[in-house]
């Protein structure tokens, strides 16, 4: 895998009085993360290459919202990627369809949930678009088709990984993929590698996190940052890889002080990371 390191600009807008919108300028390229109202926290996503203004969409829940940013922008948009088949990651891939020549790209096992105009995408395609690639890694677990994409030194995670947090595996998920995606995968990316993911529960994770390890002075930390965000009307920072291992019990499932702190709950616990993960999972889903 290629890794590019990059400089990137962050600035704040918003779209018709109604969505925020974060907007991240890289070496050649633009991300835009808009978070959706009266949604399930969703950040929809479009990434486009500065010279060409081709774009892809990442995940579309508001169509709308996704058009007006498109057209203000000057962006014509070439593909409509789906990270994986939940509902509110693809509700807006029809309308797009409609109004444009693109198509979406889903991993194979994704397909009988979308509608005919895709191609397929698998662990390392590349995604052209204008002069950027992107480049796709098979991130299974929080649901069979689920992939994760890379841009630079930034990787669209959709909702395998939350900023302190993981996907669950309630609906077409598997805990035993999603330990080995996230154990032999995401955590062993640079720690530099910037985390764009489908949905903001950054707050709740946070305290979660505390619960198990309450003296982790990065989780205290990044939970007052966080709040401090809520409190201005703006969005928590995306965070990095390197981040996630000092606060994120999904990332820490051979830590000593986070197995201690499991231990006090459950003396019997086996000192396993795959156990220790499982046992983190079904804690937060009752949680």
């Amino acid at each position: 895998m290629k890794v590019f390191a990059v400089t990137i600009k962050k600035c704040n807008i918003t779209i018709m009085g109604t969505n925020n919108v974060d907007v991240f300028e890289g070496n050649g390229f633009g991300i835009a993360r808009i978070r959706i109202k009266e949604s399930d926290s969703n950040y929809n996503y479009i990434v486009w290459c500065s010279e060409t203004r081709e774009s892809a969409i990442v995940d579309p829940l508001d169509a709308n919202t996704v058009l007006d940013h498109i057209r203000e922008r000057g962006l014509k948009v070439r593909y409509i990627i789906n990270t994986h088949a939940h509902p509110d990651h693809i509700e807006g891939n029809n309308a797009i369809l409609k109004v444009t020549t693109s198509k979406i790209l889903i991993h194979p096992r994704g397909t009988d949930f979308v509608a005919p105009r895709y191609e397929t995408i698998e662990e390392n395609s590349i995604i052209n678009i204008g002069k950027q690639q992107i480049s796709v890694m098979y991130t299974p677990g929080h649901c069979p088709e689920h992939v994760s994409l890379i841009l630079g030194n930034n990787i669209f995670v959709g909702d395998t990984l939350f900023l302190s947090g993981c996907g669950n595996t309630k609906f077409r998920g598997n805990v035993n993929e999603l330990y080995q995606t996230i154990a032999f995968k995401l955590r062993t990316l640079p720690d530099n590698f910037r985390v764009f993911c489908g949905h903001d529960y950054a707050e709740k994770n946070l305290t979660f996190a505390l619960d198990i390890e309450p003296e982790n002075k990065a989780a205290k930390a990044k939970l007052k940052e966080v709040r401090n965000s809520i409190k201005q009307g703006k969005e928590p920072a995306p965070t990095t890889i390197g981040e996630e291992k000092r606060y994120n019990p999904f990332l820490r499932f051979d830590e000593p002080s986070l197995i201690n702190g499991l231990k006090k709950r459950n003396p019997s616990i086996e000192e396993n990371p795959e156990i220790i993960f499982k046992e983190l999972r079904e804690m937060r889903n009752k949680w």
